[in-house]
């Protein structure tokens, strides 16, 4: 059967600009209701993205290497 819904997969942690400043999320789905609580502030994006890599479990690459594995 077809099912109306689609079933969003993100990840628990993410980051986005607050300001001049940026947040790291943790989303919680239970059912149907999707909450977000604010886990912390950083003042670059790099230093977001490097605590939402490590609180999702990721490998976490800094900004050289991944510039040099750059795919055209």
């Amino acid at each position: 059967m077809w099912n109306q819904r689609k079933k969003i997969r993100r990840p628990k942690y993410s980051y986005a600009p607050v300001g001049s400043r940026w947040a790291v999320y943790h989303w919680l789905e239970i059912g149907d209701i999707v909450t977000v609580d604010k886990v912390g502030e950083f003042p670059t994006s790099e230093e977001a993205r490097k605590e939402c890599y490590r609180l999702n479990g990721w490998k976490y690459e800094e900004p050289e290497k991944r510039k040099n594995n750059l795919k055209y």
